[in-house]
């Protein structure tokens, strides 16, 4: 048996994926390789540094300690040039790639004690894009580049954006790989999502519907090619997308989520699944 941890993109609903992957850790779970998408690219690639518990709490602690101003600095020039149509993006990713560079241990993918497989979206054919070596810092903000929101990342001759876009699950690349049970790690908010009351909350709404959609037809192609589980995303009333603050109570609701429902644990595609 090949185990896969898929982490999805979720913006800062990711840091719940932590929780999850600790209660998999305590229930015997372990990774064999590791795949993500948009932020959860972050956590793949820090699972598949360092895949023990002690990794896994350290990151928790990272999530804890993330500020909006680390990933989501509002820049008024910069958002007015969005909003006119000189740029393509309404947040800079300098404060993003400064925060990478100072906690991803990875200078490069292929550093990864576990096979680590980024995902991105190639701007020019909305092809997807599978990053598994070379620099891992760019590849990070290539996979996490929200298309308006942040800037697209030039990689190998390539304009890349956002891997949620065609790839926000990579199931496929998991199964292709080998892996014979595949783990989901959600990264979106429990329940009903709110109206978003800004410019870049809604640019982030219509995404997340976009993807939520691809997410079930790749749960639906796949989830007859190998084990496939999908962890549950906890409710925790008032998290923003933009916001860390709810980071520690998130991961602490999903680990406690994850463990009650890894005790009947039902694939998808079974009867008594999702």
């Amino acid at each position: 048996m090949t185990t896969a941890w898929v982490f999805r993109g979720g913006a800062s609903f990711a840091a719940a994926q932590v929780g999850m992957a600790q209660a998999l850790l305590d229930a015997g779970h372990y990774p064999d390789m590791v795949l993500g998408s948009s932020a959860g690219a972050l956590n793949a690639a820090l699972v598949a540094a360092e895949p023990t518990e002690g990794g896994v709490d350290a990151l928790a602690r990272l999530w804890e300690r993330v500020a909006r101003s680390d990933v989501f600095p509002l820049n008024p020039l910069v958002l007015l040039a969005g909003a006119l149509g000189t740029s393509d993006h309404f947040v800079s990713s300098k404060a993003l790639a400064r925060w990478l560079r100072a906690t991803c241990p990875l200078k490069r993918l292929e550093d990864s004690v576990l096979p680590l497989t980024i995902t991105a979206t190639d701007v020019a054919t909305g092809e997807e894009v599978l990053l598994s070596s070379g620099r891992a810092v760019p590849a990070l903000l290539a996979s996490a580049a929200i298309p308006g929101i942040f800037p697209p990342v030039h990689i190998g001759g390539r304009w890349l954006m956002d891997g949620s876009v065609v790839a926000d699950s990579p199931v496929g690349p998991a199964v292709n790989a080998g892996a014979t049970r595949v783990w989901v790690l959600s990264g979106g908010a429990g329940g009903t999502a709110r109206t978003p009351k800004s410019v870049l909350g809604m640019l982030l709404r219509a995404t997340s519907v976009v993807v939520a959609r691809n997410h079930l037809a790749t749960l639906e192609q796949w989830c007859h090619r190998c084990e496939l589980y999908l962890v549950p995303a906890p409710v925790v009333p008032g998290t923003s997308p933009f916001s860390f603050s709810k980071s520690g109570e998130l991961i602490a609701s999903a680990r406690e989520l994850a463990a009650e429902w890894l005790k009947d644990a039902q694939q998808v595609g079974s009867r008594a699944g999702t």
